[in-house]
């Protein structure tokens, strides 16, 4: 296997054929990442294997991620190592945060794609990500309603596509040197539907060498209370869900920072120089009918990391009846069963490890989702 290294302009600067080991780690919610880890040969492997670099496996893929740490090493066998870790390029967009106050009112499709275009694309040309466009529409129906200002665009992105449950990516078209922006979803291959023949994967079917299955409610909340703008007892409250009993689970969401005043926009009646109709701002209180939508979209937010946990890790058998990117792909629904276990799970994949090592590839999906990390929890804090 070949990794061409592109520059910043997508442009070839060299090709990387031998190396120990590459871990290429996709995730349908969020940005993927990558190590490698090359034996220092030569001075052109130090060259090429420079921070901002981007390595790209070609063969028709789509994906590639640019450099971001580099580490080189000696050991005691006198070997030199370098190591070197990186994100997908999709995480460009954490370099951008969302510049003023957005109202999403629309399909979660159009927000990501609009939150992207206006903060880097169409866009005061030094915010402008470099060669970055916006992809196909495709048409789907999830909503979103919300306001949002000043945040991180990647992690106002992620937010949508989680609570959307829609992946997000930049493609590298590598022929016309462009990154293209998409929302996508993975395909429906359980066995509760009948439209196309279904993934099973399953000890029984020999597709399935080694798995870990956890099944836990350490961060399960079903029902919030959010409460929004306002002080005290006059503060603007709402909740999302409902549950009785040991069955009822709840969260407070406090989502002050939701503002409950909008601003309109409305002619002065004059013109400027260049013969512009001259527009003034004001701000007006918004009524429960506008505000209580925002809130209640904060609350569903905030469920979706509140998820119950039941996640399968497993090694997949490459040579088994599945195969990857034909049978099964990242962000696709597909069936989980062990009879031993007494388990059968219609579950998302919702992040694949390749591993290329020693001339081998291992496919190792993450199936339903992970418990939150630390890092994970810190950021849902501060949001």
């Amino acid at each position: 296997m070949e990794l061409k290294v592109l520059n910043r302009n997508l442009e070839l600067i060299g090709i990387i054929d031998k190396f120990t080991s590459l871990m290429w780690t996709r995730s349908y919610f969020k940005s993927g990442r990558f190590q490698l880890v090359v034996p220092l040969a030569d001075d052109e492997t130090i060259n090429l294997l420079k921070r901002e670099n981007i390595l790209y496996k070609g063969s028709g893929d789509t994906e590639a991620g640019y450099i971001e740490t580099i580490n080189i090493s000696l050991n005691t066998n006198g070997e030199e190592i370098v190591t070197v870790n990186g994100k997908f390029i999709t995480s460009y967009l954490d370099r951008r945060i969302i510049w003023g106050n957005d109202n999403l009112n629309s399909s979660s499709e159009l927000a990501m794609r609009n939150l992207v275009n206006k903060n880097a694309i169409s866009c005061p040309s030094e915010r402008i990500i470099p060669n970055l466009i916006l992809g196909e529409l495709k048409g789907y129906t999830e909503r979103v309603n919300k306001s949002i200002s000043y945040k991180n665009l990647i992690e106002a992105v992620e937010e949508i596509a989680e609570t959307s449950q829609l992946g997000f990516r930049n493609n590298l078209d590598y022929i016309n040197k462009k990154i293209i922006f998409e929302v996508y979803k993975g395909v429906n291959r359980t066995v509760n539907q009948n439209t196309i023949a279904p993934c099973i994967f399953s000890r029984d079917f020999e597709n399935i060498l080694e798995q870990q299955y956890t099944d836990s409610s350490n961060n399960f909340r079903n029902v919030t209370l959010v409460a929004g703008a306002g002080e005290g007892v006059l503060r603007k409250k709402t909740s999302v869900g409902f549950a009785s009993g040991l069955d009822r689970y709840e969260l407070f969401t406090d989502a002050k920072d939701i503002s409950d005043k909008k601003i309109i926009s409305t002619s002065t009646g004059e013109k400027d120089e260049n013969g512009n109709t001259i527009y003034e701002d004001t701000e007006v209180q918004m009524n429960d009918v506008e505000y209580i939508p925002l809130l209640k979209q904060r609350g569903t937010e905030k469920l979706a990391e509140c998820t119950e946990i039941k996640t399968f890790e497993s090694k997949i058998n490459t040579r088994g009846n599945n195969i990857y990117k034909i049978d099964y792909d990242l962000g696709d629904m597909v069936t989980i069963q062990d009879k031993r276990w007494g388990l059968q799970v219609d579950t998302r994949i919702t992040e694949i490890e390749e591993v290329y090592e020693g001339g081998k590839v291992e496919i190792n999906p993450t199936f339903g989702n992970n418990i939150p990390t630390l890092i994970d929890k810190i950021k849902r804090m501060v949001r």
